[in-house]
């Protein structure tokens, strides 16, 4: 008895092109779907793979009915459903739901794109429990910022789109600080936006915290004298867009004047931003120099899965995680745990998912 492994775009395409290679005779022994290539301009292409064999056709009073049952079976499991195709409550209870598939499961639930996905699917061993081996594969590739969350350097300049929440979050990371006994000052150049000022001005005097403003180059070497015997002085800046080249070379050349060996970058990406979003948003501001990231608007979302890809893709860390307006209250240094925290399966979270949705049908 011969086998042969057919690859094609579907179930029924397999199967018609191994007859035309083989023969009507031909007999489907198992089936495999799965789903090739994929990445930044491209999509997954699902593919079926079926394994078949061919041998002599016996005379009918001599094949067993045992034979017949055989084939059957064979030919009923060649059938099943694509596992794409099925719910995550139907994936669950599937007998195909193989362990890789639930790591797969995982990572849609979750919408982690290459090429991350790629890195944590490879060599996936089966005797591992999915969402524990894709919690620790994920936070070996994907760095935290623990450096400047300890050490800061002198200027930390907040970098991002408007209404990314990059106001709100550097008077928050402010408090952090200077609950901690650093010595901080604000910094705002956003004189272009309406009530900028005065917005980050507001935080300041609740906070305590001095603040002042910057529209011109002479006016930032001024504020920036003034606040040398602080221990962090946080810039705020003004919201640029990937067409504004004007706005964008002004602030280049205001943020070149705090010295780059001086200067934290943070760029603060709201979680609910699409990650083609986010790749135009860095092309802009990696002008600046390597960022880390500030995840903002977490209470908007339910899992960071995009971020995270978008992280691994420009090989930023992430260094803070924000979750609504209330100032200070709504941010904490990023960790492990927080990150694992919003995201959906994972670590031992996975087997109270599968359970609770076991109980949901």
């Amino acid at each position: 008895m011969e086998y042969y492994t057919v690859v094609a775009d579907s179930y029924e395409a397999a199967v018609k092109k191994a007859k035309e290679l083989y023969g009507d005779d031909i007999r489907i022994h198992s089936r495999r779907d799965f789903t090739k290539g994929g990445g930044f301009f491209t999509r997954r292409q699902k593919r079926c793979e079926i394994i078949c064999y061919s041998s002599p056709r016996p005379q009918a009073k001599e094949r067993p009915a045992s034979r017949d049952r055989d084939i059957r079976e064979f030919e009923k499991e060649a059938r099943t459903p694509d596992p794409a195709t099925l719910s995550s409550k139907e994936r669950l209870d599937t007998e195909i739901y193989r362990e890789n598939e639930k790591a797969v499961v995982l990572l849609d639930l979750n919408h982690i794109a290459d090429p991350l996905r790629s890195r944590l699917l490879e060599a996936f061993p089966p005797d591992k429990d999915p969402g524990l081996e894709l919690s620790d594969r994920l936070l070996h590739a994907v760095a935290i910022d623990y450096e400047h969350q300890v050490h800061p350097r002198h200027f930390v300049a907040f970098i991002g789109p408007t209404g990314s929440g990059k106001t709100t979050t550097l008077a928050k990371a402010a408090y952090v600080y200077a609950s901690q006994g650093r010595h901080v000052a604000i910094i705002t150049l956003d004189t272009y936006r309406v009530g900028a000022y005065e917005q980050v001005k507001a935080f300041g005097d609740a906070l305590s915290i001095p603040v002042l403003k910057a529209g011109a180059e002479d006016e930032l070497i001024a504020a920036a004298e003034l606040f040398q015997d602080k221990d962090i002085v946080f810039v705020d800046t003004m919201g640029t867009s990937p067409k504004d080249k004007e706005l964008t070379l002004r602030l280049t050349s205001m943020l070149s004047l705090l010295g780059p060996d001086r200067t934290d970058l943070i760029m603060t990406i709201p979680a609910t931003m699409k990650e083609e979003d986010m790749l135009e948003q860095h092309s802009v501001y990696s002008r600046f120099g390597k960022p880390s990231l500030a995840v903002t608007k977490l209470d908007e979302t339910e899992t960071i899965g995009n971020v995270i890809s978008f992280a691994y893709r420009v090989s930023s860390p992430i260094i803070f995680l924000t979750d609504g307006q209330k100032v200070p209250e709504d941010i904490e240094k990023a960790s492990s745990s927080a990150l694992l925290d919003h995201l959906k399966g994972m670590g031992l979270v996975m087997r109270n998912s599968e359970s609770q949705l076991r109980k949901e049908r």
